[in-house]
């Protein structure tokens, strides 16, 4: 019995040896394959004839080093396999920087600096301040971010903080107690290639000009707000040469979150970010994207709390049209009226100016040249469907006030009214539409914000020429 069990364990420790060296053969066999195409990419013409004729990386007689009769014919490039596409991308992502910054830890941002700071082996997370209140908020509440959910409170510590600068050319202009220009040598600071932005659409321009020379083309950044035609303002104001231009990603957010304090956050709602990334050329049949990009995608898909999906651009286009649809019908109207989301229910004069907004909607959405051949376009923004879709956000958030009803309450604060109805409105005159509903509800919500702003300073509120 004794003998039988000796036998058992050498044979255990000879399977042992045979698995080691196999796994010494296979690791061989990857770091050939990887000089090889380390040496195709620093243009050796001999190690490009040599990869393109290897099979399961070894050589055979008929390769091209062995005849010499075809050396002065360049050989024609084989497909490359799916796996050896995923194992390129896989090397071109481990190349990349892991710090991840995020540009208005608010709601949002405070949110995802959280959950990713959650993962196992999280990035480091670099949070950029750009008001010295923000920075003062972060020392008194302890340099750490609380996240509530069910009544659980999970605080995470270790973020790296910044504070970021005015750009020169608009320092002159800056508030008093925030003159902070930008250093003299900017070339000093490092250059951030992951870079998720998460503040409101009107101050995006501004916050992006505050780090644009530390962003490259190989750079990567992350837009999640409300309202559309935030990266054509960006690309007119902040980078207008396409050569110039980083990778930008799109986000949209179902999440429903709200902070009670500076850096305490409360998960009222779980949801989901759909997350696409954009080609810098929207005519390539197979567009090419940063490995910052891909590094990013795949370190917010981790997190089991943001529950992030990758969409192709056109699917995620629609998923912000319906995510925009419903802000233009229930955060204006909250806002001029004055109320809670559930008070728009149950209410006939209200939906039918619901409606009469909805039908300009719907008209403009499906006049959409970026829309045209997509399926089902028709009836997925069909008046009736996106009615019915508004009612029920309306029904799920009925004791939410929303976040342009806030916005003005706090003394005439900017919203985003611009980028919601608004980019209604634009897009309309560009298929040559006439949103006047749509406009005059813009108007409306802009005119309460410059009174309440007034009112909070103590002004009459004066007729103004509108130089728009």
């Amino acid at each position: 019995m004794e003998d039988l069990r000796v036998a058992r364990l050498e044979n255990f420790k000879l399977f042992q040896d045979i698995s080691v060296v196999r796994n010494i053969i296979f690791y061989y066999r990857q770091y050939q394959a990887y000089l090889q195409v380390m040496s195709a990419s620093r243009g050796d013409s001999e190690a490009k004839r040599n990869s393109y004729t290897t099979y399961g990386h070894r050589q055979y007689w008929w390769s091209p080093q062995n005849s010499p009769d075809d050396e002065a014919d360049d050989p024609v490039p084989q497909e490359v396999s799916p796996l050896e596409q995923y194992r390129r991308v896989q090397r071109s992502i481990t190349q990349v920087p892991r710090r991840i910054y995020i540009l208005g830890p608010g709601n949002i941002g405070g949110f995802v600096a959280h959950s990713l700071a959650s993962l196992p082996h999280p990035p480091p997370i670099q949070l950029l301040f750009y008001t010295q209140r923000q920075l003062t908020d972060w020392y008194e509440q302890g340099r750490s971010i609380k996240l509530r959910t069910h009544g659980l409170v999970d605080t995470k510590l270790g973020f790296g903080v910044e504070r970021i600068g005015r750009p020169a050319a608009t320092t002159e202009s800056s508030s008093k107690d925030d003159p902070q220009p930008l250093p003299s040598n900017p070339y000093e600071e490092p250059i951030i290639f992951n870079l998720v932005v998460a503040v409101k659409a009107y101050s995006t321009v501004d916050a992006l000009k505050r780090v644009a020379h530390r962003l490259r083309p190989v750079s990567s950044i992350l837009f999640i707000s409300n309202g559309m035609g935030i990266i054509e303002e960006v690309n007119k104001r902040v980078f207008p040469d396409p050569a110039k231009r980083p990778q930008y990603l799109l986000g949209v957010i179902s999440h429903g979150v709200y902070t009670a304090n500076p850096f305490d956050i409360i998960h009222a709602g779980a949801g989901t970010i759909a997350i696409a990334v954009i080609p810098q050329n929207i005519k390539e049949i197979k567009p090419t994207f940063e490995s910052s990009a891909l590094y990013l995608l795949r370190t917010l898909t981790r997190s089991p709390v943001l529950s992030a999906v990758g969409f192709p651009p056109t699917d995620l286009l629609q998923l912000q049209l319906e995510k925009l649809v419903v802000n233009a019908i229930i955060n204006p109207l909250t806002a001029i009226y004055g109320c809670r989301n559930g008070d728009l229910l149950h209410q006939p004069a209200i939906s039918r100016v619901m409606r009469l907004l909805l039908a300009e909607i719907s008209l403009v959405i499906k006049s959409l040249p970026e829309l045209q051949g997509v399926p089902n376009v028709n009836v997925r923004f069909d008046t009736r469907r996106l009615e019915a879709e508004v009612v029920g956000i309306a029904t799920k958030t009925a004791p939410n006030k929303s976040s342009m009803l806030q916005d003005i309450k706090r003394g005439g604060k900017p919203t985003e009214i611009e980028y919601i109805t608004g980019y209604i409105v634009r897009r309309g005159e560009e298929v040559g539409i006439q949103c006047i509903m749509n406009y005059m509800i813009m108007q409306m919500v802009l005119a309460k914000q410059r009174m309440r702003g007034k009112s909070r300073t103590n002004l009459l509120p004066v007729e103004e020429n509108d130089t728009d």
